[in-house]
């Protein structure tokens, strides 16, 4: 099956974001408190990944979306942690993880997935469950592709399944006005535009959002040239892991569901009622019974 157009990774991933005005991003925020019982940061060479966790028992790792943070979780990971150690991690240059240095044009998804993998390795996290949103969940691919041997449930929920986008086409890209300030970060997004993208109906997951992306700064222009630059789908076909695809009802990233269930081998996928693209922070209840069952499953 060919891979989707770069056009359709772009509208799934907001790169091709409708035309808005200029905002002023929001003041710097520290991500909302959550249920967690534990905090640490790991050192790996010149980043320092920050993460969270709850519960105990075998660990399930969680990774957010694109300009988010490990607040996004906060509301289905009391449910997991029933069952297992359930830890959060901030994405290289998000959150509370920070990297030395400028930011670069491009963060590669295999150096994200490589510094992850070095943190749980410094953590003595060997094998693992792993459940991934948008940017998180294209990392997890890379993860489950390069490491088959230490990931046992995969969960890819509303993920960007996409081609090859070279660096010389993300070099020459104009990009659309209105998205980001002259140092690179992005500015604030109207809720209209989220709800119009993502099929989110909630405005105060757009209003921590915008608050999320704002503290990343720079890291989620460079991270979604990253995701533009893999080539997601072809890192699909090395996967072994037992996995689930999830998409909410609404939302921008169903076109990636074909791809998905034709190049995964042991895979399957469904759709979480009254959500977008972002179910665990739109239908929490839900979404954490469908993970409890899947990664209860026989590996």
């Amino acid at each position: 099956m060919p891979a989707p157009s770069r056009r359709t990774f772009a509208l799934a991933t907001a790169a091709a974001a409708v035309t808005a005005p200029a905002f002023s991003a929001p003041a710097l925020a520290q991500a909302p408190k959550g249920p967690w019982t534990e905090e640490g940061t790991v050192q790996r060479g010149g980043t320092k990944i920050h993460y969270v966790g709850i519960g105990s028992g075998p660990p399930v790792i969680l990774l957010h979306k694109l300009g988010g943070w490990v607040a996004d979780w906060r509301q289905i990971a009391p449910a997991l942690s029933k069952t297992h150690r359930v830890i959060a991690i901030d994405m290289p240059g998000h959150g509370d993880s920070t990297v030395n240095g400028p930011v670069p044009f491009l963060q590669s998804l295999q150096e994200s997935a490589s510094t992850i993998m070095a943190a749980l390795d410094d953590m003595k996290i060997d094998k693992f469950d792993l459940i991934g949103n948008s940017l998180g969940g294209c990392c997890s691919v890379v993860m489950a592709a390069l490491w088959p041997d230490r990931v046992k449930h995969l969960v890819l929920l509303s993920v960007a399944l996409g081609g090859v986008a070279t660096r010389e086409s993300l070099e020459a890209a104009v990009e659309p006005p209105g998205r980001w300030a002259a140092d690179g970060s992005p500015l604030v997004r109207p809720f209209e535009e989220l709800q119009k993208m993502f099929g989110v109906n909630d405005p105060k997951i757009n209003e921590e959002q915008n608050a999320s992306r704002a503290k990343a700064g720079p890291w989620v222009r460079a991270s979604e040239r990253g995701v533009g630059n893999a080539g997601v789908v072809n890192f699909l076909p090395k996967i072994t892991a037992n996995t689930l695809l999830i998409y909410g009802e609404r939302g921008a990233y169903h076109n990636f569901e074909a791809p998905g269930k034709a190049n995964i081998k042991r895979v399957r996928s469904l759709r979480i009622p009254n959500s977008g693209s972002f179910t665990h922070q739109e239908n929490p209840r839900e979404t954490e019974k469908v993970l409890q069952g899947f990664l209860a499953e026989p590996v």
